[in-house]
């Protein structure tokens, strides 16, 4: 029995509605003890007012984030309790006019704030929040179909997650990750900021984030080299998330975690920082040991490059230049792979360089669309690239399929994107599951330059669809990290199969100056003359692709052309002979729906023809003047789509090469 009546007197103690009045009862020795020691002391009675004052000044100050009568009334219970105490230890603490105000005043101040306690209790709005707890959250953007909390949020500085639990059969992930907007201003935040994260287990479970604030405003210096003199399988650091934690990436494969080796797609409209997002990245990859890069920009050439110039083993500012080394890249890729073989490597690895001193390539180029564009052949390239140790990087505004060919885009493995003009163009650069999960590069459109999506072998996946922005520098501070580093080359099987368009490249020295490799400084006449001669042999290397296309590829077609010198003389035309010109080409541009049915009609014939498998080159010549009348990259798309649907054809693991299917057979 005693030990239920301490208890209970105990709980009686500790509850909120007893605070007020022990302060109260705690006035009493509290200005007695005063008035002993201060009593007397005309210093100490101006300490102790200046004291409340501020005290009281410094409640008013802490409410503001309160509501306006909480604060008014906690301001003035202090002035009251502060102005008692001063007067008391100055006057006579246990005086009968003393206790009397303190017993009336202080009794009026601790019971107004037991009737402020109970009338908090909201009985009514109390069983509204349970049954809101019960029925859903997002109310108002869901509507009848709700999502539940699994438990409560977990709030961190500037990160609420939440994890849901859907009404079975009534609402589905999809219908969260469609309705961002409408979530966002129910939640009053971003779109920006609100992400989803699937449950693999689950189709009816998922986890929403929100970030309310966007940390990424301010730029964060490029804080310097990782991990100089180290291998390029070191993670490549290129920015930080909206976390704070470091945004890294990888090229070659990595056995021992399952990591393939990656070719990167850095798609992003005019300055959303792209350049300056891989001219980071290629900072710390030239800080490697055991890595070379090659690169190509035949519109902004220098302006792409800047610092880095020195540094790059192989430099190309022309189209015609850049042709030269994406062929120099079939016969390396051939040499590369058949070193590692004999050597008994799968692939590259630090044990390839330090046994055959072969190093990584990184391939860069920059505003690819213009080497698509005029039929540059780069599916081979990305096809074959990795295992031989080289990563292509392909730099452009808009990865439509008008743009570079679908074949080629489904080999990069990897996406770093930047913020893009419409929500097409990130379906085109980003997975959907990414898209769903709430990446928005559209959003910031080119308004926030470095800020970018990371998508790539080794990233952990719930960091696909969370906002990063790249490190900002500076070209001078970009050249004097680069004057610390030696410059690095490439190794002697790469430069042997490179051939004489890498024998007779341009290098260049730190202070910009170009030379050959002889060490002969070009003037700009030279310059000049070498541009003419470029444009001359890239139009003579896309005479030649429209002429194949036209012919096609049988090697056979060659035997009817043996012995034909292509410079002799063409003979006189005998007297009399009347000259016949052929009629004027009466092939127009057929419409979409007239290509698709001369499309269809040749799977037919093929079908009929016995063949197993078809892709674009089956199809040739492309053109107008061709029978389906389109170019190579419709064809190419086109194929992909019937694929898509496996009615006509069927994807095989050979990249741009289908299975031909039998509809009729199957419906029969």
């Amino acid at each position: 029995m005693a030990d239920t009546l301490k208890n209970d007197a105990w709980k009686g103690v500790k509850s909120p509605h007893a605070r007020p009045w022990i302060a109260l009862v705690g006035q009493v020795p509290a200005t007695f003890a005063a008035n002993q020691a201060w009593g007397g002391s005309p210093l100490a009675a101006v300490g102790i007012t200046l004291a409340s004052g501020a005290l009281t000044a410094a409640t008013w100050w802490a409410g503001k984030d309160t509501s306006e009568p909480r604060r008014i009334h906690a301001t003035a219970t202090t002035a009251c309790a502060t102005g008692y105490f001063t007067a008391a230890t100055y006057s006579d603490p246990l005086g009968s006019t003393q206790l009397s105000w303190l017993a009336i005043g202080g009794a009026a101040l601790a019971a107004s704030w037991n009737v402020r306690k109970t009338l908090r209790v909201n009985p009514d709005k109390q069983q509204g929040e349970q049954q809101a707890g019960e029925t859903g959250v997002l109310v108002k953007s869901l509507g009848k179909a709700k999502a539940k909390l699994r438990g409560e949020p977990t709030v961190e500085p500037n990160k609420v997650t939440a994890d849901l639990q859907l009404d079975s059969g009534h609402v589905t992930p999809d219908d969260l990750t469609g309705r961002v907007k409408n979530i966002a201003s129910e939640l009053q935040v971003s779109p920006n900021s609100i992400r989803f994260v699937t449950d693999p287990e689950r189709a009816d479970r998922l986890t929403m984030v929100v970030v309310p604030e966007d940390m990424l405003k301010e730029p964060t210096p490029w804080p310097g080299f990782s991990n100089p003199g180290g291998s390029i399988t070191d993670p490549i650091h290129i920015g930080v998330y909206e976390d704070g934690q470091a945004a890294v990436l990888w090229f070659p494969a990595d056995p021992g975690t399952n990591r393939n080796a990656t070719h990167l797609l850095v798609p992003g409209m005019t300055g959303s920082g792209k350049t300056e997002g891989l001219s980071v990245a290629h900072l710390e990859v030239l800080s490697k040991r055991d890595v070379f890069i090659w690169a190509a920009d035949p519109s902004k050439g220098q302006q792409s490059f800047g610092p880095f110039l020195p540094w790059l083993d192989w430099v190309e500012m022309s189209e015609a230049g850049g042709e030269a080394m994406i062929d120099a890249l079939q016969q390396v890729i051939t040499a590369r792979a058949d070193a590692l073989g004999r050597a008994g490597f799968k692939n590259w690895t630090p044990e390839a360089f330090e046994q055959l001193g072969m190093k990584y390539g990184i391939v860069w180029i920059e505003e690819a669309g213009r080497f698509f564009r005029n039929g540059t052949e780069m599916e081979a390239l990305v096809m074959e690239a990795r295992s031989a140790g080289l990563s292509v990087e392909i730099s452009l505004q808009r990865p439509s399929s008008t743009s570079m060919p679908t074949d080629v885009r489904e080999q990069l493995g990897a996406v770093l994107c930047f913020g893009v003009k419409k929500s097409e163009t990130a379906d085109m650069a980003l997975p959907e599951d990414v898209r769903d999960a709430g990446a928005r590069p559209e959003a910031w459109e080119n308004r926030k330059p470095g800020y970018a999506y990371l998508v790539a072998p080794g990233v952990d996946e719930e960091r696909y669809p969370m906002p990063l922005r790249t490190y900002r520098t500076k070209p001078e501070v970009m050249a004097v990290a680069l004057a610390q580093l030696p410059r690095s080359e490439a190794d002697a099987v790469t430069a042997v199969a490179a051939g004489e368009a890498y024998a007779n490249r341009t290098i260049y020295l730190p202070d910009d100056a170009p030379q050959q490799t002889e060490g002969v400084t070009m003037t700009k006449e030279q310059h000049d003359e070498q541009r003419a001669a470029d444009e001359e042999t890239l139009l003579e290397r896309q005479v030649e692709r429209d002429i194949a296309a036209r012919l096609g590829d049988d090697d056979g077609d060659d035997a009817d052309l043996q012995g034909i010198d292509p410079d002799r003389e063409i003979p006189p035309i005998p007297a009399g002979q009347v000259w016949q010109f052929a009629e004027p080409s009466q092939a127009r541009e057929r419409t979409p729906d007239e290509a698709m049915a001369e499309l269809l009609a040749m799977l037919d014939e093929f079908r009929a023809n016995g063949l197993e498998h078809v892709g674009p080159k089956d199809f040739k010549p492309y053109g107008k003047d061709s029978r389906i009348g389109r170019s190579r990259s419709w064809i190419s798309e086109k194929l992909t789509d019937l694929a898509d649907d496996s009615i006509h054809l069927e994807e095989t693991e050979e990249a741009g090469v289908y299975r031909l299917l039998y509809p009729e057979l199957a419906s029969a």
